[in-house]
């Protein structure tokens, strides 16, 4: 068995899963101050003896600091004091790796040029370790490719710590030992103690699963030789007292059940004319009543989506849940658009426990489904109702609550949630329209009715006239009221000494890559109706594969995001397939640009790097649930009316018992592309760093910004993309009049060691206009 300690890094789970493969033994994760300091002894007399091996992960900070390396600095002091005894064969990776040679007295210190998501050969020296291979020591001078992510190095070794490894730097680089070089592999001259510099378990290392081998290997010869009374005894995860580092389950573990007495489903399919597409079923539905938005819509306006989703709430009658993190302790359950009867509060239950009780409640089987409707269509709606809305940033991990203060007059919406029975699915890639209803009142009439409606309209007098929708929103405005529009943007000024604070911190060891974000402010007259705005943003300027628009009680989201965050669907064999598409790297698209001429763009150390980032973290998070994960498309670029982006798809299998979609998603917001890794210590530290701009939310709050939107079917289907590229508005913000609404907009980028200022605030505008220049 080994321990993993790990440092709050967002590897750590691709490490634990190469471990596991090569080595073929289980593996046990803490966290290194998952032992408070009164109870190390009592860790290292009864617990760590029946391991075979430690690995010390690794983690953002420096070895000196008692925070961030917890137990792990006493640890090895322990071991360097009672040398002459047999200890635990050790295997440090970066932090690890620096923690062993600053505990043994060897200077760890900043690079000049960090490194950070980037690929470097390494170059294992003669000596007969048994670390590496010998054909790793052959003196080629290629050596083997592996990911560095270190702001920190460790140099003038002493006689304790042997060197192992090295790689070569530019002539021009200034750090690092002997003739350029950087130290990436040492070993303790005598006990069993080695460690690594680059990370063996990142996606575009090699030669990983051979470095565990090896030290496998070299674990077990000294067990052999110097600890014979290792395995003995057994130690199962709950023996060290609950410390490993394990997730519960929302929904119990094993497959969700259905009530047997399936509800109704009702299905109607029909074809309406090539040209009308869902933007135009709502603006009628909008029309017909009365100019107000009964309803929710997911629409892919363009490739690669292919469904969209309006989802028909029931006034009255549709349950909807809303969760602020200003009142953790209280759920609302409430009826959409009924102000007249008293909501539900549910007190001191988590909103995702509730969630998740409510859909297992509602769930039923595709299988039940499709032996109902029998072959309805050439492939599976995506959808058959169920939750649809938004869950906001600040609903992820790591926030800290304490420093974020209202930004409405009441408590600020974080989770909006509209169960829909009733809704109307389009196929983009047949054409083909579906009115559904999953109502428990048999809904056939209703069916219907409701798509004859539709039907009969016709399509000339179903299609938007395009000419009758503005080129910007200000034209939506009355004669005389554009006094009443005006922009705030975020300050450059400001923006410079954000970035500094970034580069420090990345250059301290604390972060690989921090996604900073800004906020700017357009104050509209209070009567432009949201759904106006819409379609603007949707039919005259960004069309997106995830645009939504979101209307609730207290909140609006008009969102144009080209990146899909999370979804999970059935599998041809059972079990559900995941899928994140995460987006790094982005290029204005313009005539002069092509697609050839913004891979050359993307394809950079800098760009390659941020997308490498943030696929080894949704690797990390995946691993948390399933060990069969892997990435079908590594950074390729693609096209979007406005950019183009560099997107990786990385993909997970859930078998048929065990953990569910729902909790992949729980355990991974924030999303990673927006946060930067390790995440933990990236949303702390931007949480201050964003504070500073004058104009965004105090505490450093993003809102709705940032978050997801998005669905989970009956079936226990689901997809949710990124909020970015949206525009969005409280009703009770404190910065609403009687005559004016207060809209917000989000844009930011990833901030890397090999950012610069000005290019970061201009890849931050190109963002910002995707949605701003609907209102320009």
């Amino acid at each position: 068995m080994i321990l993993l300690i790990d440092s709050y890094d967002s590897f750590t789970n691709n490490l634990a899963h190469l471990l596991q493969e090569s080595a073929q033994k289980e593996v046990v994760t803490i966290h290194n101050d998952a032992y408070a300091p009164e109870e190390y002894e009592d860790f290292y007399t009864k617990y760590l003896p029946l391991f075979d091996y430690v690995v010390i992960g690794p983690g953002p900070g420096h070895p000196s600091i008692a925070k961030d390396v917890g137990i792990i600095g006493w640890l090895l002091r322990k071991f360097r004091e009672n040398s002459t005894s047999p200890v635990v064969p050790v295997l440090g990776i970066c932090l690890g790796f620096q923690s062993l040679c600053h505990e043994f007295g060897n200077p760890v210190t900043k690079l000049t040029e960090v490194k950070h998501g980037q690929i470097y050969d390494i170059h294992p020296i003669d000596c007969d370790d048994g670390l590496f291979s010998e054909n790793q020591k052959n003196g080629t001078e290629k050596g083997f490719g592996s990911v560095r992510y270190h702001s920190l190095y460790v140099h003038d070794l002493n006689n304790e710590i042997v060197p192992l490894a090295y790689c070569s730097e530019p002539s021009s680089t200034t750090d690092g030992g002997v003739k350029n070089e950087i130290l990436m592999a040492v070993k303790h001259r005598s006990l069993p103690l080695y460690g690594v510099q680059y990370h063996p378990e990142s996606i575009c290392s090699s030669n990983g699963d051979e470095l565990v081998k090896n030290f496998t290997k070299i674990a077990e010869k000294y067990n052999k030789e110097h600890r014979q009374a290792l395995g003995q005894s057994k130690l199962s995860r709950s023996s060290i007292n609950g410390h490993a580092v394990h997730e519960s389950f929302l929904i119990e573990e094993g497959k969700l059940s259905y009530t047997e007495n399936l509800a109704p489903v009702s299905l109607k399919k029909f074809k309406l004319g090539n040209d009308i597409r869902p933007t135009d079923v709502c603006d009628y539905l909008y029309k017909e009543n009365s100019n107000e938005a009964d309803f929710v819509l997911l629409n892919s306006a363009s490739i690669p989506g292919e469904w969209s989703i309006i989802g028909l709430p029931t006034k009255g009658k549709s349950d909807v849940i809303t969760h602020s993190v200003d009142s953790p302790d209280q759920v609302i359950i409430s009826k959409y658009k009924d102000r007249t009867s008293e909501p539900t509060i549910v007190y001191n239950e988590d909103v995702w426990t509730i969630i998740a009780k409510l859909m297992k409640k509602n769930y039923i089987s595709r299988d039940k489904i499709n032996d109902k409707l029998g072959k309805y269509h050439t492939r599976d709606l995506p959808f058959f109702g169920g939750y649809m809305g938004i869950i906001s940033y600040e609903e992820g991990q790591h926030v800290i609550i304490q420093k974020l203060e209202p930004i409405t007059n009441t408590t600020t919406p974080d989770l909006k949630l509209v169960y829909v029975e009733r809704f109307v699915v389009f196929d983009h890639v047949t054409n083909d329209w579906f009115v559904v209803s999953i109502n428990k009142d048999d809904d056939t009439k209703w069916v219907e009715e409701f798509s004859q409606s539709i039907i009969s309209i016709g399509e000339e007098s179903l299609k938007i006239d395009i000419e009758t929708i503005p080129m910007t929103v200000k034209n939506l405005s009355k004669k005389g009221d554009d006094e009443l529009i005006t922009f705030e943007l975020p300050s450059r000024d400001i923006y410079r000494q954000q970035f500094d604070l970034c580069q420090d911190y990345l250059h301290s060891g604390d972060s690989y890559e921090l996604c900073l974000t800004t906020q700017s402010k357009i104050t509209l007259p209070s009567y432009v109706e949201a759904w106006d705005i819409y379609k603007v943003l949707t039919l005259r300027k960004n069309p997106s594969p995830f645009s939504c628009f979101m209307q609730f009680d207290d909140c609006v989201l008009i969102s144009s995001s080209p990146e899909r965050f999370l979804s999970w669907k059935d599998k041809e064999n059972g079990g559900k397939q995941v899928e994140l598409r995460p987006i790094k790297g982005t290029v204005r698209n313009t005539p002069e640009v092509d697609i050839e001429a913004a891979t050359k763009i993307l394809k950079t150390p800098k760009e390659m790097g941020e997308n490498l980032m943030i696929v080894d973290l949704i690797r990390h998070d995946l691993y948390q649930f399933t060990q069969d994960v892997h990435v079908s498309q590594l950074m390729a670029v693609e096209e979007y009316k406005t950019v183009y982006q560099l997107v990786s798809v990385i993909q997970g299998q859930l078998p048929l018992s065990g953990y569910h979609g729902i909790d992949i998603l729980h355990r991974s917001l924030p999303p990673g592309s927006m946060t930067g890794a390790p995440k933990k210590r990236s949303v702390e530290l931007l949480q201050d760093i964003e504070s500073l701009q004058t104009n965004g939310f105090p505490g450093g709050r993003r809102g709705i910004y940032s978050g997801v939107v998005g669905y989970w079917s009956v079936t226990d289907d689901s997809d949710w993309s990124v909020i970015i590229r949206s525009v969005f508005h409280y009703n009770e913000d404190k910065e609403n009049t009687d005559e004016t609404n207060l809209w917000r907009i989000g844009a930011g980028g990833a901030i890397t060691v090999l950012s610069e200022a000005d290019a970061e605030w201009e890849e931050m505008e190109v963002k910002l206009t995707s949605a701003l220049q609907a209102f320009t």
